[in-house]
C-alpha cells in the first residue's frame, strides 16, 4: 500500500527527488482540463494543489486520483498533466509512485461514474471551445497589418453573381474559391501563355480559417455552382451504372453478357492514389477532375510517404502532365494518362500550415501551385451568415451562365479549343514588368521574385473559363484576373515568403563559395569596367559559357564590398 503520508523531508527539501520522471507526452488540453474538473470535483482548491513548502501534495493528488482520473486518460498522460499542473511534486518519486499504483489498480474504463461521464464530456467540449480560441489567434497573428491587393470594382457578371448570394465578408474568398469549379466547367478550353505553352484553366485554392470562421460558405457555393452541372452529371453516370448492373443479372448466364460500366465521373472526394488514376482513365481525353475538401485533413493520410505519392499526381494534375501507372490484375493493363485536376481545399491554420505548406511540398512545388486564401477575420459574428440574397430571376441568371458554360464545354468532345487572348497576355506581361522594376529597386526580394513565377499562370488560368463564357475578353475580366495573381503573391509572400529567401540565401551561399574557389567569378569581374550595367556582366558571362543570372552574385560582391549599387542595373567596382 501507498503511505498516504508524505515522507519526512527533515528539512532538506532535496532529499527524495526524481528529476527523471519521465514524461513521453505533451499534455492535451482536454486532459489538462479534466484534470481541473477532477480537483473541484475533489472539493480542492486549484491554487493550493502545489504551494512550495505546504507538503500535502500526496494528499491532494490522491484524492484527484480517486475521483476517477485514471479511468479518462492515459498512464503517460497523467504524467504529462501533473508535470504541468503539479511541478513541485512531479519532481518527487513518491509522485511518481502514487500515479503508477493508481494506474496499476485503478484505471478501468468499464464503469465510469455519471460524475466522470460528465466531466470527460465537459472537458472534451471545452477543450474544443479553447481550440477555436487557438485558430483565432493564429488567423490574427496572419492578418496582421493585412493589405492586399484592393478587388476592382467591377467584375464579371457570373462572378458577381456567385458570391452575391453570401455575407459580404467573404467576397473576396468566394470569388477565389469558385475558380476551381469555374475551371471545371471549361475543361476543354486552352490558351497560350507567355513562354508559348498551351496551359488549361485548372486552378488549386486553399482556403485558411479558423473554426467558425465563415470558411464553410466555400463548400457551399461549390455545391450551389455543380448542382445542375457536374453533379447531374455525375448523378446520370452513376444511373447508367446501375441499369448496366440490372443488365448483367438478368444476362448472368449468358453467352454474351453485357460488359461492365465505368462511369466517367467528374467529381472526387478520395485521395486514393489508384481511385484518382481510375477516375482520370475513364473520364475520357481532355477531362478533368474537381476534387473538393471542406477539411485538409481529408486529403492527406496518416503517413507523410503516402501523401507525398498523392502530390505527384496533384502536381501532375495541375501541370495537365503524363502519368503512367502499372495495373497489376487480369481486368486492367498499363495504362498512361493525362491528368488534369482541379481542387478546392478548405482548413484551419495549423492542418494547411502542416499538411500542404510544408518543406517538402515547397521544394516539390506543390503549394507554390495552390492560391492561399485567407478567410477575413474583421468585423466578425457569431451569429451564422445570412445566405440567399440572391432573387429569383438572378439565381435563374447564374444558373443559366453556368449551364452555357459547361454546354460549350460538353460540345466540344474531346477535342480542345484554344482561345486567343491578347489583351491578358499584355496584362501579365506589364505585372512582371512592374515586379521586375521593384527587384532592381531593392523592393522586391528573390523569394518574392521566385513566388511570382506562378501567379502569371494563375491570372491567365482565372481567364480561360470566362473568356470562353462571354466569347471575348472584357476590361472586367482582364481587371478582375490581374486582382487573382495579384492576391495569390501578396498572401504566399506573407504566409512561407521568409522560409523561402531563407533557402535562396543558403542555395546563393553555397553557390558563391563554390564559385569564388574557382575564382572564375572574380576573372570575370576584373575584364569589366569600373562602372558596368547588368546587362554586361550578362553578356560576359554568356559568353564565357556561364550561368546567366547574376543577381545572386552581385549581391555577394555587394555584401563583401567589393561592388556597390549606384542605380537600377548599374554597379560600380571598388577598389580594396
Amino acid at each position: 500500500m501507498i503511505n498516504n503520508n508524505i515522507a519526512n523531508f527533515n528539512g532538506n527539501e532535496k532529499e527524495g527527488r526524481n528529476l527523471n520522471v519521465p514524461v513521453s507526452e505533451k499534455a492535451q488540453k482536454e486532459n489538462l482540463i479534466a484534470f481541473d474538473l477532477c480537483v473541484k470535483e475533489a472539493g480542492l482548491n486549484p491554487n493550493e494543489m502545489d504551494v512550495w513548502g505546504e507538503h500535502n501534495w500526496h494528499n491532494n493528488l490522491m484524492a484527484v486520483l480517486s475521483i476517477g482520473l485514471p479511468k479518462i486518460m492515459s498512464r503517460e498522460q497523467a504524467f504529462a498533466v501533473v508535470e504541468e499542473k503539479l511541478p513541485n511534486y512531479a519532481q518527487y518519486d513518491d509522485c511518481k509512485a502514487l500515479v503508477n499504483y493508481f494506474y496499476d489498480n485503478y484505471n478501468s474504463t468499464k464503469f465510469l461514474s455519471p460524475a466522470m461521464r460528465e466531466i470527460n464530456a465537459k472537458a472534451q467540449s471545452l477543450a474544443r471551445d479553447e481550440k477555436k480560441s487557438d485558430d483565432d489567434d493564429e488567423m490574427a497573428v496572419l492578418m496582421d497589418g493585412w493589405d492586399a491587393p484592393v478587388l476592382p470594382e467591377k467584375i464579371p457578371r457570373l462572378m458577381d453573381l456567385l458570391v452575391s448570394n453570401y455575407d459580404k465578408r467573404f467576397r473576396e474568398m468566394l470569388l477565389l474559391s469558385a475558380l476551381p469549379v469555374l475551371s471545371a466547367h471549361a475543361s476543354h478550353f486552352r490558351a497560350k501563355y507567355l513562354n508559348g505553352c498551351i496551359i488549361g484553366p485548372q486552378t488549386y485554392v486553399s482556403v485558411i480559417g479558423g473554426s467558425g470562421s465563415g470558411k464553410g460558405n466555400c463548400t457551399a457555393l461549390y455545391k450551389d455552382m455543380i448542382e445542375n452541372t457536374l453533379a447531374a452529371h455525375d448523378a446520370e453516370e452513376w444511373e447508367k451504372v446501375r441499369r448496366n448492373q440490372e443488365e448483367r443479372d438478368q444476362k448472368a448466364n449468358a453467352k454474351e453478357r453485357p460488359q461492365k460500366y465505368h462511369p466517367k465521373l467528374r467529381l472526387f472526394e478520395t485521395t486514393s492514389k489508384s481511385s484518382i488514376l481510375e477516375l482520370q482513365t475513364n473520364l475520357g481525353k481532355n477531362g478533368m477532375l474537381l476534387g473538393q475538401f471542406s477539411e485538409v485533413d481529408g486529403l492527406s493520410s496518416a503517413t507523410r510517404a503516402a501523401y507525398s505519392d498523392i502530390s505527384v499526381l496533384l502536381r501532375k494534375g495541375w501541370d495537365m502532365d503524363m502519368h503512367r501507372q502499372y495495373y497489376m490484375s487480369e481486368s486492367t493493363c498499363n495504362t498512361q494518362v493525362q491528368m488534369s485536376i482541379s481542387l478546392l481545399m478548405a482548413g484551419t491554420v495549423r492542418a494547411m500550415l502542416e499538411r500542404m505548406f510544408t518543406e517538402n511540398n515547397r521544394e516539390g512545388g506543390l503549394m507554390q501551385r495552390c492560391i492561399p486564401v485567407l478567410v477575413p477575420t474583421e468585423k466578425r459574428t457569431f451569429r451564422p451568415p445570412k445566405q440567399n440574397y440572391l432573387n429569383a430571376e438572378e439565381v435563374a441568371e447564374r444558373d443559366a451562365m453556368l449551364m452555357s458554360l459547361y454546354q460549350k464545354d460538353i460540345e466540344l468532345g474531346d477535342d480542345v479549343k484554344v482561345l486567343e487572348l491578347p489583351r491578358m497576355t499584355k496584362a501579365i506581361e506589364q505585372w512582371f514588368d512592374e515586379l521586375e522594376g521593384r527587384y532592381c529597386d531593392g523592393t522586391l526580394n528573390d523569394a518574392g521574385a521566385d513566388l511570382s513565377h506562378r501567379c502569371g499562370e494563375f491570372m491567365m488560368r482565372a481567364a480561360i473559363p470566362l473568356v470562353a463564357l462571354v466569347g471575348k475578353e472584357t476590361q472586367e475580366i482582364v481587371d478582375f484576373c490581374v486582382w487573382v495573381g495579384k492576391y495569390a503573391h501578396y498572401t504566399m509572400c506573407r504566409l512561407y515568403g521568409k522560409s523561402i529567401q531563407t533557402n535562396l540565401e543558403d542555395a546563393e551561399k553555397l553557390l558563391n563559395d563554390c564559385q569564388d574557389k574557382r575564382k572564375t567569378s572574380e576573372a570575370l569581374l576584373n575584364l569589366l569596367n569600373d562602372t558596368f550595367t547588368l546587362k554586361q556582366i550578362k553578356d560576359l558571362r554568356k559568353r564565357n559559357g556561364l550561368y546567366a543570372n547574376v543577381r545572386p552574385l552581385l549581391t555577394f560582391y555587394i555584401k563583401k564590398g567589393k561592388i556597390m549599387r549606384l542605380g537600377r542595373g548599374i554597379y560600380r567596382k571598388l577598389h580594396v
